[in-house]
This record gives C-alpha cells, sequence and structure tokens, in this order.
C-alpha cells in the first residue's frame, strides 16, 4: 500500500470513528418523524409519515422538544390525527431521548387495544424502533401488552378506571388519551388526571404531558377545562385572494350550491376546498391567551385532509332532526362541547304554526298511526299522519276518560271508537290507522287483553325504556302475559324518540320532518309536548348519563302519545321511503265527485216491493260428534 493510499485510509478509519463517537443528530418530534416514523397497515394512509400532510400537527408534536413546554392540551375533532402525533412523540422519545412513559386511556381494554392495535406495529414497522423495545417472545423481555421495556427507559399502559395502574410508577413522559371518556373517577383515589401528573412531579420542570381528547359537555368537558386554562391557540390560514388570516370556523361554510365554498371573513370570496391544501401549508398558530404558560390547541374537521367539506355538510343537514346526532357532530366534526339547553323548545314557537287542513287527513299523509297513553281514570290518544320524507301531522288528540282497570269499561269501546273509524283525506278517500300503540305501563293485564283482541287491527303492547342506547323501537318482540292477554310486548326507547320529535319540531320549513298541529290542539297538549327537558345526571358509580326529566308540576302525556305514535310508524309495514307512494295511492282510492251541473242518476224502483226471504227450518238427520 502507497504512502498515499494508507493515508487516506487512515483518514477515513478516523471519519468513521468520529461519526460512532458523535452523539445523534438534533431532531425536533416532525423532523423524527418524517425521518423515521412508518406508519402501520390499521391506517387509511400507510407508509411513511409526512407531517406536510398534515401541518397543523408541526407545531403540536416540535412542543415536545421544545425544553421550555412541560404540558400541552389539544381539543380536538375526530378525523386529524392527534392520536398519530401522540404516537410520534412516544417513538420520539423511545429512540431520541429514553425516558419513562406513560400511557392512560379510558379504560384498561382500552389500553391493551392501542397496544396491540397501534403501538405494536408502530414499533415492529418503523425501523429506527424495531430493535428498540425488546422482543416479546424472549425469556425475561419484559415486554408485555401493558409494559414495555428499553435501553434508558420504559413504557407503561394503564386505563383510568384501574386506580392500581397509577400506583408505584413514575413517569416523566404522560400521554393521556380521550381523557372526556374517562370514568368520574379512578375507583376511590379521585381524578386520574391529577393522579398521573403527581407521577411525573420528581421530574419538575423536564416533564412532558400530552393530554388530548375529543370535548362532550360543557361544563363537564375535562379537555375544555384544560384548553380554557392555556393559551388557546388557533390555526390561522390566509385567505388565497386577500391573504386575510383567519381560523376556520363553521358558520363561514356555505353548502348549498353545486359545491361548498369558504367565505372569507376580510373580502368575502368564496374558497374552494381545492384551495385548502396550499392555506394549510401557509398556516400558522396564534394563541389567544399568550401569557399562560400551558400550551394548548383547537381545531375543526374543517382542516382535516381525510373529509371532505361535502360530507361535513352532509352530516350536518343529517343532524338537524337528531339531538343525539347533532351532539355527536358538534363534539367529533367541529371539536366543540355539546350544551345542554334541556331541549330548547319553546311552546310559543309551537302554537305560531297551527293551520286549518283542508280536510281531516292533509293530502301529503299516507299513513296514520296511534299512540295511546294509558292514566289511571282515562286514555290520552294522538293520531299522527305520515308522508313523504317523513313529514308528519298531529290529525287528533283525544282526552277518553273512564276507568282503564275494567274490561268491560266504557273508555275501552271509546278507544276502539278512535282506533278503527274512517278518517277523510284530502282526495276524498277514507283512511284508517294502520298501526297503534298502547303503553302497558299501567293497568298492564287490561291493555295487554285489549292488543291481544286486536292483534289482527295491528294494536300492539308497548313499554317505555329510558336506556339511552335503545332504538325507538325494537322490531323483535317478546311474548308477555297467560291467557287471554298473552300478546306481544314491543320496547321503545323513549330517549331516541324524544330526540327525533324535539329535532322535528326544530324545523320551521315545511316539507321533510316538518310536523303540523290542527287550528284545534289545544294549548295543553302543546305545552306538554315541549314539557319535557334533557338532562345530565350522575348515576352510583360515577357514571353520567343524559336523560329526558319532567319538571315538578308539569305534565306530558302528549308526548308520551307522540313517541308511542313514531314508534307505531316504525312498527307499520310501509316503509319511510314508500310515504309518498302510499299517499299517493290513498289518493287514488277517491271516488271523483260528480260535475257541478251533472244531472242526478236516475233510479227506477220496482213498482212492488220484493217479497220477504223465506226462512228455512233444520232437520237433524244423523248424529254429529257421536251425539244425538
Amino acid at each position: 500500500m502507497t504512502a498515499i493510499a494508507l493515508e487516506r485510509f487512515e483518514a477515513a478509519l478516523d471519519a468513521a470513528r468520529q461519526r460512532q463517537l458523535a452523539p445523534p443528530p438534533k431532531l425536533s418530534v416532525s423532523e423524527w418523524a418524517d425521518r423515521y416514523r412508518v406508519v402501520s397497515t390499521y391506517s387509511a394512509e400507510p407508509g411513511p409519515w409526512r407531517t406536510d400532510r398534515t401541518p397543523y400537527l408541526r407545531e403540536i408534536m416540535d412542543s415536545f422538544s421544545d425544553p421550555t413546554v412541560q404540558m400541552v392540551v389539544f381539543q380536538k375533532c375526530a378525523r386529524i390525527g392527534g392520536s398519530e402525533a401522540g404516537l410520534n412523540v412516544v417513538g420520539y422519545f423511545i429512540d431520541q431521548d429514553p425516558s419513562s412513559i406513560l400511557i392512560v386511556q379510558p379504560t384498561v381494554d382500552d389500553a391493551k387495544d392501542f397496544s396491540k392495535e397501534q403501538l405494536a406495529p408502530m414499533l415492529a414497522d418503523s425501523p429506527a424502533l424495531s430493535g428498540k423495545v425488546r422482543d416479546p417472545r424472549s425469556r425475561d423481555s419484559g415486554n408485555t401488552v401493558q409494559a414495555k421495556t428499553f435501553e434508558g427507559g420504559g413504557l407503561y399502559l394503564v386505563g383510568a378506571n384501574s386506580p392500581r395502574g397509577f400506583r408505584r410508577r413514575t413517569a416523566r413522559v404522560v400521554d393521556l388519551e380521550e381523557v372526556d371518556g374517562y370514568p368520574a373517577s379512578a375507583g376511590t383515589e379521585g381524578d386520574q388526571i391529577k393522579l398521573a401528573l403527581r407521577r411525573t412531579a420528581t421530574y419538575g420542570h423536564r416533564r412532558k404531558v400530552y393530554m388530548n381528547s375529543t370535548p362532550t359537555l360543557k361544563g363537564m368537558s375535562r379537555i375544555e377545562d384544560y384548553y380554557l386554562r392555556s393559551d388557546q391557540r388557533r390555526y390561522y390560514l390566509p385567505c388565497p385572494h386577500c391573504e386575510e388570516l383567519q381560523p376556520l370556523v363553521w358558520k363561514q361554510l356555505r353548502y348549498d350550491g353545486p359545491e361548498p365554498l369558504y367565505f372569507c371573513v376580510g373580502c368575502g370570496v368564496g374558497i374552494t376546498e381545492a384551495e385548502k391544501f396550499g392555506m394549510l401549508q401557509r398556516g400558522r398558530w396564534i394563541p389567544q391567551q399568550p401569557e399562560a404558560s400551558i400550551r394548548g390547541y383547537h381545531i375543526n374537521a374543517l382542516y382535516s385532509p381525510w373529509v371532505t367539506w361535502r360530507e361535513l355538510a352532509d352530516e350536518w343537514i343529517e343532524a338537524q332532526t337528531d339531538l343525539g346526532k347533532l351532539q355527536v357532530f358538534v363534539n367529533t366534526a367541529l371539536g366543540e362541547t355539546w350544551e345542554e339547553k334541556g331541549g330548547g323548545l319553546n311552546p310559543d314557537d309551537l302554537r305560531t304554526r297551527r293551520e286549518r287542513y283542508p280536510a281531516e287527513v292533509p293530502a301529503f299523509v299516507g299513513l296514520l298511526t296511534a299512540g295511546v297513553d294509558v292514566q289511571d281514570d282515562r286514555l290520552e290518544v294522538s293520531v299522527w299522519g305520515w308522508g313523504g320524507g317523513e313529514e308528519a301531522a298531529v290529525i287528533a288528540h283525544h282526552r277518553l276518560f273512564g276507568d282503564p282497570s275494567k274490561a268491560r269499561s266504557k273508555v275501552w269501546a271509546d278507544l276502539d271508537a278512535v282506533l278503527f273509524r274512517d278518517y277523510q283525506h284530502e282526495s276524498g278517500a277514507a283512511m284508517r290507522i294502520n298501526t297503534s300503540c298502547v303503553d302497558s305501563g299501567a293497568h298492564t293485564d287490561q291493555v295487554y287483553r285489549y292488543c291481544r283482541a286486536r292483534a289482527s287491527g295491528r294494536v300492539f303492547a308497548v313499554k317505555g325504556s329510558s336506556e339511552p342506547s335503545r332504538p325507538i323501537v325494537a322490531m323483535k318482540p317478546s311474548k308477555v302475559g297467560r291467557g287471554e292477554s298473552r300478546t306481544n310486548l314491543f320496547m321503545v326507547g323513549t330517549e331516541a324518540a324524544k330526540d327525533r320529535l324535539y329535532g322535528m319540531f326544530r324545523i320551521s320549513q315545511v316539507g321533510p320532518m316538518y310536523v303540523h298541529l290542527p287550528d284545534d290542539l289545544p294549548d295543553d297538549v302543546i305545552d306538554q309536548l315541549t314539557a319535557e327537558k334533557a338532562m345530565r345526571r350522575q348515576m352510583p358509580g360515577g357514571r353520567w348519563v343524559r336523560r329526558y326529566e319532567l319538571p315538578r308540576g308539569a305534565r306530558s302525556e302528549s308526548l308520551d302519545c307522540a313517541v308511542y305514535a313514531m314508534a307505531a310508524q316504525r312498527l307499520s309495514p310501509i316503509r319511510p321511503r314508500r310515504l309518498a307512494a302510499a299517499a299517493e295511492r290513498v289518493a287514488a282510492r277517491a271516488v271523483p265527485a260528480p260535475p257541478p251541473d251533472a244531472p242526478e242518476p236516475s233510479v227506477e224502483l220496482p213498482k212492488t216491493p220484493p217479497p220477504p226471504p223465506r226462512r228455512r227450518g233444520f232437520k237433524v238427520v244423523g248424529r254429529i260428534g257421536g251425539l244425538r
């Protein structure tokens, strides 16, 4: 080897030694993710991570490589990448700054699912991490579903519902996932967020806390509580037409044209969704309370690359008739808390919509149903009509007084007169009630007997349930009663039905889902339709539930009748999409009236009446069944 060649070899060897001894390059979290993170196949977009795809996440992630930041709060919508950003933070600390890491999910089962479905694939598929965490298949690896060790640190996953997960555990990095889904308390040990923060106390200013969640109820949302204590950053985008900086807010989106447009608050020009990507690249977070020590971020789905403005507009339109869906949209699409307004209905607003129908049943109605509420001294009955788009009309409300506890009480015959008579359609045709639901909560045996005897007339016994998860009506009945009272019983989800009714009452434009009221509907019936209020109550064990409650001294029989009439509409053989066609079929049955100047038809009467029919006698000609 020549002297020159030897000199070059030694120089190369020295450079290699220097590279080996040199500290790793100082990377921010987003730089580390762009260089090393691989998104696994559980995601809609697997492959190498690209922060440019979600530029609003860059500053959030880089806050964890900023020594001046200890806590980051992210109040977010769904489908925005918040959990992936948290995984990037975890991967960064495993690879670049080994530390003790604690991840808190709402429940232990959530923690296990997160570990298996998201964390483990990231550790396996990202080359920078695959060799860091010990192989779980090796003996004494220290790698389990809820605990993973690596050189210089360890990672632990716990559920907020398990107090023992917080004991004997200190952590420099804490990732609090979906905090609004946490139970009210970790057993008897109190608030889980405070328990987790206590685990970081020994690290002082070096601790790193990431808290993220979609919000829930105003006044009860943990993520909103911490966001309001933060510097409250919003992601401002420049208008492509006038450069005005602004956060995207729902009220500026217009979706009644061929494509949704976002109208700039500065120049008023409509911005297309195709222009959104360029705006996102030039956006920046601006704090509203810069003096706060906590970093706080808020974002909604208008920024998301995975959901279109048209999809959001369709979700919003669909949610207008269903309070449950509306709350989901506000929480998961807008990233805002839902404020309970107790139904938010003013009976005066309904009184003003009363109208005189051209006939007993308006022309758009193709189906009649009835709901019956049973009281100790009366039956209350509401007859409802249903048309295309589930446009509805209250046809009549009856109070039938009598004693429902007696099978021969006249009140049951009066109910027959309401349920089985003809109703005059605007076309001139006669209609009958197709399906009726009778509440079995009071005088149960008599209700069962009544419904069993009239099952062929589609009269069904029902029972209300306030469980939030129940549908408006369970399509599969249960058998109840004995002997003459044995019949089918359908369970009615009263919370879901009231959510839908209150949503329909909010619609002020005649058309799909609008509710018409007749001009003779009494004021007290309308008061009862809007009497109940949606309230939040904490159950034993800390679980919060949302239920409709009746204020002291108020009554709500007509609301119950409306719920059962809606259940009857679901149980009828006419599907909602067929209601408009049903109305056309009713009109086609009408007998056309003769022209006003047409002569009366002449009928030739017989000169003498026909003789009465001769009565025939009967003669026993043999034995029947062995009897003479």
